[in-house]
C-alpha cells in the first residue's frame, strides 16, 4: 500500500507541475495571460502575485508583521510590515505533506513555534533525526527567530496527523484531527507540549466525529470545534487533557447527507464572547432551514465549510459553505460520559449553504476536479473570503446567516485555491489590533501567493445584492478526465470511511 501511494505520489506532483506551469507568470490587474481567463468583480482586484511560494496555509503573528508560509518545499517566514510586498527573511528547507492549516503557537516569553502536521511524508533534512515519516507524526519548527527556522524534536502519535491545533494559549497541549485508536475506535491524540523539545503523546481520546476527524478551531470564547466524517462537536476544553462535549450537529451533519456529502472540514464561530445560552422559553424549535435573520442571535452563528469532490469531472455536488445556529452550549442531556456524544444527536441546526454556479442559473458548475468550498476567513464587517479550490476566491457576505450571498470573486482558470486569509490589521507596534484589512491573501499551491484588494459592500444586507461569476466550464483548464485512481485517492485527502 506505501509503495502504490509513493508511485501516485509522483504522478500527483508531475501532473500538477506540467498542468500548472501557465499559471506561475507574474499577473498584475484584469485581463488575459495567454489562454488563461482572469475574471474578478468589480470590488476585487489583484494588486501582487509571487509565484515563488507554492503556498497551502499561512497564519500571522500577533506581535510582529510577519507570516508563517506552509508550503510545497518547507516553511517560508515573510515580513509583511508592507503587507502588498512581502519579504521573505527565513526559510526551512522540509519535504513533507501536508500541513494543511499551519498552527503557529505564541508564548509570553517570546517563543514562538509552528507545528507541522505530517499526513502521509515528511523528511526533515536539517534536524538531527533526517529519517522518514510516512504518516501520524508531528514536527516542531521553532520560528523565535523569523530569520533562523529550524527543526527542535519530532514526535510519533497514534491518531491521524492531517492537522494538529494548539488548544490552549501558550500552546502546551495539541490535539491531532483524528482517526481510529489501536483498537478501532475513534480518537484523536492529545499531545503535551510543555517543552516543545520534547513532545509525547499525553493521551488517546474518544472522538465524536466518526472514524475521520479533520481539524479543530478554538473560538474567542475558547470553545474547541472538532470537524469530521460525522459532522462537527462542540468540546469545553478548559481541561485540555479531560475536553467535554458541549454540543454536536444535528442528525443533518451526518455523512451522506445533503448537508455533509463527505467531510464537515473546518470552522469558524464570529461573536464568540457575545453568545448567552437560551432559555427553554426562548428556543427556536422549528426545525426548519427557512429561518430569518432575527432569529440568529450574536454567536450563534457557527460556518462550516463541508468538503466533497468525490464527483470528478461534473462537481453536481460539490462541497459547500454552510451556517448552522448554536442556541445552546453546555453539557449534554443523558449518557454517563462527558467525553462523548452520539454523532447526529445535538441539536446544532443548519441554516443556508452556498455553492459556486454558472452564471444565473442554479446550476452547479460542471468543470475541473476540485471544485469544492476549502478554508476560509471572517472580517468583521461580515465577510467570509473562501478558497474554493478550481473555482477560485469568492467573497460572501454572511451578516444575514440565513441567506448567504456572494459579493465578489477572483478566478484565475487555472488554480488551487485552498485557502483566503484576511491580512490582519497591526497598530504603531506591528501588534494586530483584532481587525481584518481589506486585504486577502490566497493559498494556492500552483500559482504561489495571490494579494488580493477587496471592496466590501456597505449597504445594508437586504439592500446588498448578490453577483454572479461569468464562468463557463472550458474556463477550467485542467479537468477530471484521464485522472489516475492514485490521484483522486490524493485528492480526497487520503481519508478513510
Amino acid at each position: 500500500m506505501k509503495s502504490s501511494f509513493f508511485k501516485g505520489f509522483s504522478l500527483i506532483l508531475s501532473v500538477v507541475v506540467f498542468a500548472f506551469l501557465p499559471g506561475a507568470a507574474v499577473v498584475e490587474g484584469d485581463g488575459l495571460e495567454g489562454d488563461i481567463p482572469l475574471l474578478s468583480s468589480d470590488n476585487v482586484r489583484l494588486v501582487g502575485q509571487y509565484p515563488g511560494e507554492l503556498l497551502i496555509s499561512a497564519s500571522f503573528a500577533s506581535d510582529q508583521p510577519y507570516m508563517y508560509a506552509n508550503t510545497l518545499s518547507g516553511i517560508t517566514v515573510y515580513d509583511i510590515s508592507e503587507p502588498t510586498r512581502p519579504v521573505p527573511v527565513g526559510h526551512l528547507p522540509i519535504s513533507y505533506f501536508e500541513n494543511e492549516n499551519a498552527n503557529l503557537a505564541e508564548r509570553e516569553d517570546g517563543t514562538k513555534f509552528l507545528l507541522v502536521a505530517i499526513d502521509l511524508y515528511g523528511v526533515t533534512p536539517t534536524h538531527d533525526d533526517p529519517s522518514l515519516a510516512t504518516d501520524n507524526e508531528i514536527a516542531v519548527v521553532d520560528v523565535t527567530d523569523p530569520t533562523h527556522p529550524h527543526v527542535t524534536s519530532r514526535v510519533k502519535t497514534t491518531t491521524r496527523t492531517h492537522t494538529v491545533t494548539c488548544v490552549n494559549p501558550e500552546c502546551t497541549y495539541a490535539y491531532t484531527s483524528g482517526s481510529k485508536d489501536d483498537a478501532g475506535n475513534p480518537a484523536f491524540s492529545i499531545i503535551n507540549l510543555k517543552d516543545p523539545a520534547q513532545p509525547f503523546e499525553e493521551k488517546v481520546y474518544p472522538s465524536s466525529v466518526g472514524a475521520t476527524g479533520h481539524d479543530w478551531d478554538i473560538d474567542a470564547s475558547g470553545v474547541a470545534w472538532h470537524t469530521g466524517l460525522e459532522g462537527t462537536v462542540a468540546y469545553d476544553i478548559s481541561d485540555p487533557l479531560n475536553p467535554k462535549v458541549l454540543n454536536a450537529t444535528d442528525e443533518r451533519g451526518l455523512n451522506g447527507t445533503d448537508w455533509n456529502n463527505f467531510i464537515h472540514h473546518n470552522t469558524l464561530r464570529p461573536h464568540a464572547k457575545e453568545f448567552k445560552n437560551r432559555g427553554k422559553g426562548e428556543l427556536e424549535t422549528d426545525e426548519s432551514t427557512e429561518r430569518t435573520a432575527d432569529q440568529v442571535r450574536k454567536g450563534e452563528t457557527l460556518m462550516v465549510t463541508e468538503e466533497d469532490y468525490l464527483h470528478p469531472g461534473t462537481c453536481e455536488d460539490e462541497g459547500s459553505f454552510q451556517t448552522w445556529q448554536v442556541q445552546r452550549l453546555d453539557k449534554k442531556a443523558g449518557g454517563t460520559d462527558p467525553s462523548r456524544i452520539e454523532p447526529g444527536t445535538g441539536t446544532i441546526e443548519p441554516l443556508d449553504h452556498w455553492n459556486s454556479k454558472i452564471l444565473n442559473t442554479d446550476v452547479n458548475t460542471q468543470a475541473g476536479f476540485i471544485c469544492s468550498a476549502h478554508y476560509f476567513d471572517y472580517h468583521q464587517a461580515g465577510f467570509v473570503a473562501i478558497g474554493f479550490y478550481q473555482q477560485g476566491v469568492r467573497i460572501l457576505d454572511v451578516r444575514d446567516p440565513t441567506e448567504i450571498k456572494q459579493v465578489g470573486y477572483w478566478f484565475a482558470g487555472v488554480q488551487e485555491a485552498w485557502g483566503a486569509h484576511w491580512v490582519p490589521e497591526r497598530d504603531e507596534n506591528g501588534r494586530i489590533t483584532g481587525d481584518m484589512s481589506n486585504l486577502v491573501y490566497v493559498s494556492d499551491p500552483t500559482r504561489g501567493l495571490d494579494i488580493l484588494e477587496v471592496d466590501l459592500p456597505g449597504a445594508s444586507p437586504d439592500k446588498t445584492k448578490g453577483v454572479s461569476l461569468p464562468i463557463t466550464t472550458d474556463m477550467i483548464q485542467v479537468t477530471a478526465d484521464g485522472l489516475s485512481e492514485a490521484m483522486q485517492r490524493k485528492m480526497s485527502h487520503h481519508h478513510d470511511h
